[in-house]
């Protein structure tokens, strides 16, 4: 039983922590790191997206994301296409190969809620998740942030 006096950011921390450990155990056979899922799943959604912008958007240094990143190339996951407009910026993608990963991780994301959620009726699910879609809308404009796309 979790005490409870622990706070709100505790119990966050609680939650994502064995959401890493779940995930890394579910995709153990892919041999990735959470931050290169999150990363994959971030280039997904935002093609051309830029090393200085996930660096931005995950708020961790340039050197982190550039180790990440080339990782994620050296296995043949992303590509990097130089800016037309700034060669000495390069813009990501996912490649072909890098694209068929992202229904398994996302089956392994909904694997997760399902667990986490099974002991709540779909009516408490929907306002858990309409409500933590608010606090994550809310902590973005509190960082500067208008959307999750980092603009």
């Amino acid at each position: 039983m979790i005490d409870s006096d622990i706070p709100f950011r505790g119990l966050l921390s609680i939650i994502l922590r064995s959401h890493r450990v779940f995930v890394a155990r579910e995709l153990s056979s892919l041999k990735l790191t959470d931050a290169q899922v999150a990363c994959l799943f971030r280039i997904h959604r935002q093609p051309g997206v830029t090393q200085d912008e996930l660096s931005w958007f995950f708020q961790v240094d340039k050197g982190t994301i550039a180790r990440i990143t080339r990782r994620l190339e050296e296995r043949g996951l992303i590509m990097r296409k130089q800016d037309p407009q700034n060669r000495r910026r390069y813009m990501l993608s996912l490649t072909a190969q890098g694209e068929e990963l992202i229904p398994l991780i996302r089956k392994v994301e909904d694997r997760w809620t399902d667990l986490l959620f099974e002991n709540l009726t779909d009516e408490e699910r929907d306002t858990l998740m309409e409500m933590c879609r608010r606090l994550a809308e809310d902590a973005m404009k509190i960082r500067g942030v208008e959307d999750d796309r980092g603009r």
